[in-house]
């Protein structure tokens, strides 16, 4: 069995940033965005844009995990002549700057909002944040609604205490010391376990859908740089430390602009209850609810999700 690296690869600290032209055959650009943070440093914002169609789509990737676990849905999305999908490295993931900072979701808002700055996306874009990224798209809502044609929010929360067994976990992993048992580990608390150990459907290779997975974080993280562990903490802390009032929540309803909420029956880092929460103060146009599936629903349901968006989207 060959090892994995489980936030990227050492030899991705020599390159500037990862070779797309062997992964994706439709339009593509590549580039970094110097965003000013609230100290008044510049970070160097790595992103991809992937189309040239009318429709602009972004997609905010969660806690600690590289642009390239949006793959499904830039595969999906991307060679589709009405779409540009935008995917990028958050503070101190990937190819984008960071290692210990004091910082907030809030903060990450700010930094998301810098680069649509940068890219000049200034209004009429569908967002979709999954997890952390969901925490950031709401408080991207409160900062600056107005850019935003509708807002999908995947598996995420307004805040509040979330499941043991996923913090435990990422904890934990910082002192086992074999890679390949650390992705073993999170792979088998983002996905139920039953779904796991069936077979793939979609034709591959594969025995079992664990060691599909096993290949397909290989194979992103190929294309990513590890993580630090200051910026691995530093992100974690920002999460969690997140928090949206039901004010807030009113005051983003009240905007009028069309939200989708999406959740899980099976979740180790955000209780499903709080999509409901969120059902509850925001009244989505959607509820969607994947019954059987864990935490990671852009990957494990990727087919429903992409269809799930894009019906959201053409409503």
């Amino acid at each position: 069995m060959s090892e994995i690296a489980v936030t990227g690869t050492q030899e991705n600290l020599k390159k500037a940033m990862p070779d797309l032209k062997n992964i994706w055959h439709h339009s593509f650009q590549q580039g970094f965005a110097p965003i000013k943070t609230k100290d008044s440093q510049e970070t160097m914002y790595y992103y991809e844009l992937h189309g040239t169609g009318p429709r602009r789509v972004v997609f905010i990737m969660g806690l600690n995990s590289p642009c390239q676990a949006w793959d499904y849905q830039i595969g999906y999305f991307g060679p589709k002549e009405e779409y540009t999908v935008l995917v990028f490295d958050s503070r101190g993931v990937g190819w984008t700057d960071g290692s210990w900072d004091n910082y907030n979701t809030s903060d990450w808002a700010n930094d998301f909002l810098g680069l649509l700055d940068h890219l000049d996306w200034k209004s009429d874009i569908d967002a979709v944040g999954y997890s952390a990224g969901g925490q950031v798209l709401l408080k991207a809502l409160l900062q600056n609604s107005t850019r935003f044609k509708s807002a999908a929010l995947l598996c995420t929360t307004a805040g509040g205490t979330r499941p043991w067994t996923g913090a435990y976990t990422l904890i934990s992993n910082m002192w086992t010391k074999d890679p390949n048992e650390q992705v073993a580990r999170l792979i088998r608390i983002n996905y139920k376990e039953e779904w796991l150990n069936t077979r793939p459907t979609d034709g591959c290779n594969f025995e079992t859908n664990f060691d599909k997975i096993r290949n397909l974080v290989k194979e992103r993280n190929s294309r990513s740089r590890p993580q630090s562990i200051g910026a691995m903490v530093s992100q974690a802390v920002a999460s969690m430390r997140h928090w949206v009032t039901a004010k807030d929540l009113e005051k983003i309803r009240s905007t009028g602009i069309p939200i989708l909420v999406a959740t899980n029956g099976w979740d180790n880092f955000v209780h499903s209850s709080h999509s409901e929460y969120l059902k509850e103060h925001l009244k989505p146009k959607n509820f969607v609810v994947f019954e059987d599936s864990g935490h990671v629903i852009p990957t494990a349901k990727h087919e429903q999700v992409n269809e799930t968006l894009e019906s959201f989207w053409k409503q």
